[in-house]
């Protein structure tokens, strides 16, 4: 999926600069995430889900009969396949929708689906959370929507209160949400996962697309990941005291970006960063008081929830009031 030469300039004329974080999941970037998921030793998110679907998926799935999987940043889905084995144990066809931004590797991933599952029905959809979700809001059949992988925490926060009641209108009163968070806040631990050069790879991905599709100079060499972990003591954001990544591209140098196609210069001071998500925030790290009450506050409550061992991450199944 592409961005507009408005969304451009738009995020790169703000204070400060930023590129929404969709833009970094092409077909190169969504490889580079795949390689997070698996060589990155501090990334505990996939694996721990990973574990945690693959053990309770049939608790989480028993309530589903006749139903349509839904997942918003599908990617490679191969953390979803679990539950796809136990819905067909009591379902002869199960249809799924992934929801992905990289048009060909969903749609690589999904006939790989396919292959792998006799009675799977895959229905790709390419484009954003908000255009997949209008996409579902009408099917006839019950929906167990996912959003697994930590997405849901990096929703900003400035847009989640309006994305949680767009999901909600989305849900009929029998249909399911499937959310993963992190619960882990640990500052040192979290910087070493977001600084490791495989998820470095994936933030400069957005600099290799606009010197790709833009005709940008960007040149690597001038810029470096900078990583911070916030804690918030702001009692009047949707997400009260909430513990978050800021993750971007730092300038080592002043220095000035040509976008050929835009005719359009971006100067940067030294130390300057462009974010690779909108400002605000990146990947929330959650307690489940913090989580339980955002999630009331649009008409949502925890049906059931899992968590590993350690207390590192989170599964929830919701349900609308």
């Amino acid at each position: 999926m592409e961005a507009s030469e408005e969304t451009i300039r738009k995020w790169l004329l703000s204070e400060p600069k930023y590129v929404e974080l969709w833009y970094c999941f092409d077909t190169i970037g969504s490889q580079f995430f795949e390689k997070i998921t698996l060589e990155n030793p501090h990334y505990h998110l996939y694996r721990t889900e990973k574990e945690i679907l693959k053990k309770h998926a049939d608790e989480i799935v028993s309530d589903c009969k006749d139903v349509s999987v839904c997942e918003l940043g599908a990617g490679n889905s191969k953390k979803t396949t679990p539950l796809f084995s136990s819905l067909l144990k009591n379902n002869k066809s199960v249809t799924y929708i992934p929801i992905d931004v990289a048009k060909d590797f969903m749609e690589h991933h999904a006939d790989l689906l396919k292959k792998q599952f006799h009675g799977l029905e895959v229905k790709p959809f390419h484009g954003l959370y908000v255009d997949g979700l209008q996409h579902i809001k009408c099917l006839n059949q019950k929906k167990l929507i996912l959003f697994i992988g930590s997405s849901f925490s990096n929703i900003p926060i400035h847009d989640m209160e309006s994305f949680l009641t767009t999901v909600n209108e989305a849900m009929g009163n029998n249909d399911r949400l499937l959310i993963g968070i992190d619960i882990k806040q640990n500052e040192d631990e979290q910087v070493q996962t977001y600084s490791h050069v495989t998820l470095c790879n994936l933030i400069l991905n957005l600099l290799t697309r606009l010197n790709r599709e833009y005709g940008a100079d960007f040149n690597m060499k001038n810029f470096r990941i900078d990583t911070k972990y916030v804690m918030s003591e702001n009692m009047h954001t949707f997400v009260k005291r909430p513990q978050y990544i800021k993750v971007g591209c730092q300038s080592t140098c002043e220095q000035v970006v040509y976008l050929r196609n835009l005719d359009l210069k971006i100067h940067f001071k030294k130390g300057e960063v462009m974010y690779a998500h909108e400002p605000d925030s990146l990947s929330i790290k959650w307690n489940w008081q913090q989580f339980e009450e955002v999630m009331k506050k649009t008409g949502f409550s925890i049906e059931k929830k899992w968590s590993d061992d350690q207390q590192n991450f989170g599964v929830a199944l919701m349900k609308k009031l």
